[in-house]
C-alpha cells in the first residue's frame, strides 16, 4: 500500500468517523455494490466483517484457491486495527500507524461489498445488505464485538459522550477528548471477561498514564477494574503502575460500575461513587448483531468443536471475538489465524477432498502490551485438543518483565501480520 493511498483515507475524513469519511475513496478504487455481484459464478464464500478474521480468511482463501470467488462484506471503508490502538490513544502513534484501505485485498480477487450486512438467511443461503443480496455457498461470520450498554444504568443514555474504544474508529472521537482533557480524575473501568483483549484495557491505563505524565497535566486515572486482579499480566502491569506512574495511576480492584450519572459526572460501584472529569467506561461485550438475526447464538455463538463451523448450520464458519464455547482469547493474533485455518478447510471442501476433525494446528496466540513508549510485556497461548473430554486446553507462557526488545518485537509482530494482510508497505 503506498502512502499516497493511505493518506487519501485519512484526509477523506477518518477523523469525522470511517463510515461517512471515505465511502466516495472506496466505491472509486474497490468496492462493489452489492446489487450488481450477479448470482455466483461458481463456488462463492462471503465472508461479514472487514477485520483480522475477515481479512485473513480472504487472503488466505484466494491464496489456496484462486478460482474461489470470495466476497468481503465490510461496512467500514478503510480498516483500524484495535491491537497497537493505545500507542495512538497515548501519544506514540499517529493514527495512520494502524489504518490501512483495502486496494490490495481487492486486488487480490477479493470482492469488496462496502456495506452493511443486515440479514443472514441460512435456509435461502444469502446475506442481505443496504443495497441487495447476495448468494453464498459457503458464509464466514466474524462481525467484531458489541456493546452490553444494558448493563450499566444509564449508560445507553449517554453513549455517545463516552467513546468506548474497543471498535475500530471510536479511537478517533476519544483521543479529541484527550487531547482536550486539562485535567482531574479520568476514570477507566474494567468489566468481568468475556470481552474483547483481555489486556487491554489494562495496557490502555498505563498508556493513559504515560499521556499525562508527557504532556504534564495534573490528573490521575483512576482504574476500577471489577475483577479482583488484572485478568492478564497482572505482575507486569502492577509493577509498571507502581514503577513508572505512581502519581498518575490508582488501582482499584472489585469495583464494577453499575451505573453512570453523566449530569453529576459519576459513577457507582460497590465501593462507593467516584467522580471524574473523563471517563471512559468499557460495559460489558456480546458478539456482533448479525449473529443473532442470523440465528446462531445469543450472547455469542458457539462452534462445533474442534472445528470452526457453527453448532447450527455446516455451511456456516464461526470466526474471532464472536466464538463464545472455546477458551481462545478474543483477540486479532487468534482470528488472524482462525482465518488461516477456515479458509484450508474451505479450500479442501470446495475440492472434495476429505476434511480432518482436528484443525492442525489449533490457533495460537500471542499478546503484547506496551507500558510505555518503547517498553513491552507479553503472553502467549498454545491450544490443543484434548480427545478424551473433547475440550481445548491452553496453555499460557508469560513474560512480565517489560523491555526495549519486546517492545521492538510487538511493532515487528504488528508489521508482519498487517503485511500479509494488506500487502507491501502496509
Amino acid at each position: 500500500m503506498s502512502k499516497v493511498t493511505r493518506r487519501k483515507v485519512l484526509k477523506a475524513g477518518a477523523v469525522a468517523g470511517a463510515a461517512a469519511a471515505s465511502s466516495a475513496f472506496a466505491q472509486e478504487f474497490f468496492s462493489k455494490p452489492s446489487s450488481v455481484l450477479g448470482p455466483a459464478r461458481g463456488n462463492r464464500v462471503v465472508i461479514i466483517g472487514g477485520g483480522w478474521g475477515g481479512v485473513s480468511t480472504a487472503r488466505h482463501l484466494r491464496r489456496k484457491n484462486p478460482n474461489i470467488e470470495v466476497v468481503l462484506i465490510e461496512k467500514n471503508p478503510a480498516f483500524m486495527s484495535c491491537p497497537m490502538s493505545n500507542l495512538y490513544l497515548g501519544g506514540v502513534k499517529d493514527l495512520d500507524f494502524i489504518v490501512f484501505d483495502y486496494a490490495n485485498v481487492a486486488k487480490a480477487g477479493v470482492t469488496i461489498v462496502n456495506e452493511r450486512a443486515i440479514e443472514v438467511n441460512r435456509a435461502g443461503r444469502y446475506v442481505r445488505t443496504t443495497s441487495g443480496i447476495i448468494f453464498y455457498n459457503y458464509l464466514v461470520v466474524s462481525p467484531g464485538i458489541d456493546y452490553m450498554y444494558e448493563a450499566i444504568q444509564g449508560y445507553n443514555e449517554v453513549k455517545q459522550f463516552m467513546p468506548v474504544g474497543f471498535k475500530p474508529w471510536e479511537h478517533i472521537a476519544l483521543k479529541r477528548q484527550l487531547d482536550n482533557f486539562e485535567g482531574g480524575d479520568l476514570v477507566l473501568a474494567i468489566p468481568k471477561p468475556p470481552y474483547r483483549c483481555p489486556p487491554g484495557p489494562y495496557e490502555r491505563a498505563a498508556m493513559l498514564a504515560y499521556y499525562l505524565k508527557t504532556n504534564q497535566i495534573k490528573g490521575k486515572v483512576i482504574v476500577l477494574d471489577a475483577n479482583p486482579g488484572p485478568i492478564s499480566k497482572g505482575p507486569g502491569f502492577t509493577a509498571a503502575y507502581n514503577d513508572l506512574y505512581k502519581d498518575y495511576i490508582q488501582y482499584i480492584p472489585q469495583a464494577e460500575v453499575t451505573a453512570i450519572d453523566y449530569a453529576k459526572k459519576e459513577v457507582k460501584t460497590p465501593l462507593g461513587e467516584f467522580k471524574f472529569a473523563l471517563a471512559n467506561i468499557i460495559p460489558p461485550m456480546k458478539a456482533g448483531e448479525i449473529v443473532r438475526t442470523a440465528g446462531l447464538g445469543d450472547r455469542w455463538a458457539n462452534v462445533r468443536l474442534p472445528s470452526f463451523l457453527s453448532e447450527r448450520d455446516d455451511r456456516v464458519y464461526i470466526i474471532g471475538d464472536v466464538i463464545g464455547n472455546v477458551p481462545y482469547p478474543k483477540s486479532g493474533q487468534v482470528a488472524y489465524n482462525d482465518g488461516k485455518i477456515i479458509a484450508d478447510h474451505i479450500a479442501q471442501r470446495i475440492a472434495g477432498k476429505q476434511v480432518a476433525e482436528i484443525p492442525n494446528p489449533l490457533p495460537d496466540n500471542i499478546c503484547y502490551s506496551f507500558v510505555s513508549s518503547e517498553e513491552s510485556i507479553w503472553v502467549s497461548h498454545k491450544h490443543n485438543w484434548d480427545e478424551a473430554a473433547r475440550q481445548v486446553r491452553q496453555q499460557s507462557t508469560v513474560d512480565n518483565n517489560r523491555s526495549k526488545p519486546n517492545g521492538a518485537l510487538a511493532l515487528e509482530w504488528a508489521r508482519g501480520l498487517w503485511g500479509d494482510m494488506f500487502g507491501p508497505g502496509a
